[in-house]
Parts: structure tokens; C-alpha cells; sequence
């Protein structure tokens, strides 16, 4: 049997390691949760949520069925007699001429802008048309209804008109019926008509609507920019904001940029060459710049859109 051989290192050499022990990783190795395609995935995941967050609560808020009766008022009113009118001209009313110093015909609508329809079962509290400062009625009429199978109906009540109150009812309100009325009273034009009453599933009254003759598609009315909508482009905002941070953060860790940033440093004199290098960015920088443009884009249109025309959809 021959002696195992013993090697006997030389004077100043270190002892070779065991077998058993772990030496330092070869470079280029690592974790695989490291790799770099997880960090582009958790971006694009929180992308995509924000995304779902927002249009699920959009869809869910379209999805409603609810009613909502909506009342306007005509800017343009007509003053038949002011004070500072001739006072050779006057009115007769049913035989008599009228005292008052102030005579103004208005347009009002009423229609109900929701999905659901209003019945007259849903009314829990009736309709009535209300003239500022008590003023008397003098005449009302239907000028147009969108369907005569609503039923749209004005209760002509002599007392009422008396008092300045003008009671209305339907049989039924579908989805954009309604009717314009016109109104003469013995009043002044500086304030506007009110319409009271209360309908079942719309808590939070009747929807008045604003209007400004000065109104076209480049003006931003705050009337017409709901706090909702108003918080949504803000956020929509931030989303945009954010993701251009983190793509100009991914750009900043190129090698490429690193690079650039590092001869920008340390060649001053040749600061003006160096500026109008210009290092091609990754793939995933332009996508996250896509998406954070149709963010911001989405916020603008959210804040520029007003719909269709203000007033009624079956027009004035």
C-alpha cells in the first residue's frame, strides 16, 4: 500500500481552502428576483392598476341608475316694463292695468337628465315653479315638451299665481324628456325663478343648471367643473408627473447617461460640444413618457370638456 502524498506548501504561501466553503460569485451572477425584467414589471403593474382604479370607479359612476331632474334658466330675459320705462306705456291684465313697476318674461326648462325614469308616484314632494320676491304670475304656458306622452302638464291655479307659484306634474319623465315654459310675471329680472320639490332617488335636490352668455368651448366655467371631475384631473395629474420622474430616472441609469454625465464633469471647456450630444433612450423611457402624455392629455380633456351644449338636449 503506498503513503499518501503530503504537500507541504512553500514558506510564505497561504494553505489551500477546504473543499466545503463557499468562494465569492462569479461576476455577472446574482438573485434571479434581481433581474432586471421584475423592476420593469412592478413599474408596468403599478401602471396598469392605476389604470383599473380609475376606469372601474369611471364605469361604476356611468353604470348608475338614478334619476336627475335638472332646471334651467334662459340668461336672456325679456324686460317688458322697468321703472325707468316710459310711463305712457302700460299693461292691461284681464281688463285691468297693471301697477307694477317691472314686467319681465323668462324661459325656464325642466328634464330629467338621468338613467332612470321619474313617475309621478316618484314625486314625493310636488313640483312648483317659484317667482322671485313673491311676484304674481301673470301668464304661463308650454312653449315646447320634448314627448306629449310624458304628460307634461302646468296647473293653472289663480291663487297660486297670485303668490308667485306656478305648480307643475307629469306622468312620466324619461331619460332627456322635459318641457320649456314660459313665464311672464310682475317682477324684476335680476333674479331668477326657482323650481322646489322633491323626487324619489335624488337626494341631493334638483340639479340647477348655470349659464353665461359669454360661454364657448375655450372658456373654463368653475360652475360647470364639478369637484369630482376637478379631483380626478388632479389626480391624473400626478399620475403624468410621477411617471416622467421615474422614466427620467431610468434614463439617468443608462450606462449611456452615466457616461455622458461623467465627461460632462470632467470636461468643462467642452461644456457647449457636450450639450448637444444626445443619448438614445431605452425603449421602456418612451413608453412611460406615452403614457404619462395620456395622462395629462386625459386630465386637459376632463377639464376643457363640457358636453353637449348648456340646456336642455331637446333645445330651447
Amino acid at each position: 500500500m503506498s503513503t499518501p502524498e503530503v504537500i507541504t506548501p512553500a514558506a510564505g504561501m497561504p494553505l489551500p481552502e477546504a473543499s466545503g466553503t463557499v468562494g465569492p460569485a462569479p461576476e455577472g451572477g446574482g438573485d434571479w428576483r434581481n433581474h432586471i425584467f421584475f423592476f420593469w414589471f412592478s413599474i408596468f403593474g403599478i401602471v396598469a392598476t392605476t389604470l383599473g382604479v380609475v376606469l372601474s370607479v369611471y364605469f361604476y359612476q356611468a353604470a348608475q341608475i338614478k334619476p336627475l331632474l335638472t332646471f334651467g334658466v334662459h340668461p336672456l330675459k325679456t324686460e317688458l316694463q322697468r321703472p325707468d320705462f316710459d310711463k305712457e306705456l302700460g299693461f292691461i291684465y284681464k281688463g285691468k292695468p297693471i301697477e307694477s313697476e317691472s314686467i319681465t318674461s323668462v324661459q325656464v326648462s325642466i328634464w330629467n337628465a338621468g338613467t332612470r325614469s321619474i313617475r309621478d308616484s316618484d314625486v314625493l314632494d310636488p313640483f312648483r315653479l317659484v317667482m322671485p320676491d313673491g311676484s304674481a304670475i301673470l301668464s304661463v304656458r308650454a312653449k315646447k315638451t320634448s314627448r306629449p306622452i310624458s304628460g307634461f302638464e302646468i296647473l293653472g291655479n289663480q291663487e297660486d299665481y297670485k303668490s308667485g307659484i306656478c305648480r307643475l306634474k307629469w306622468r312620466i319623465l324619461e331619460p332627456g324628456d322635459g318641457a320649456v315654459i314660459q313665464i311672464i310675471y310682475a317682477g324684476g329680472a335680476r333674479r331668477d325663478p326657482t323650481l322646489n320639490g322633491a323626487v324619489e332617488g335624488q337626494r341631493n335636490g334638483i340639479v340647477v343648471e348655470q349659464y353665461d352668455l359669454t360661454l364657448d368651448r375655450t372658456t373654463i366655467l368653475p360652475s360647470r367643473i364639478s369637484w369630482a371631475r376637478l379631483g380626478w384631473s388632479l389626480f391624473l395629474i400626478a399620475v403624468a408627473v410621477l411617471l416622467v420622474l421615474i422614466a427620467r430616472r431610468i434614463y439617468a441609469r443608462t450606462d449611456a447617461a452615466k457616461q455622458l454625465a461623467k465627461e460632462t464633469a470632467a470636461a468643462e471647456k467642452h461644456l457647449a460640444e457636450l450639450r448637444k450630444r444626445t443619448v438614445r433612450p431605452p425603449p421602456v423611457f418612451w413608453a412611460l413618457f406615452a403614457c404619462a402624455l395620456l395622462f395629462a392629455f386625459g386630465a386637459l380633456a376632463l377639464l376643457l370638456h363640457l358636453g353637449s351644449p348648456p340646456g336642455p338636449p331637446f333645445g330651447w
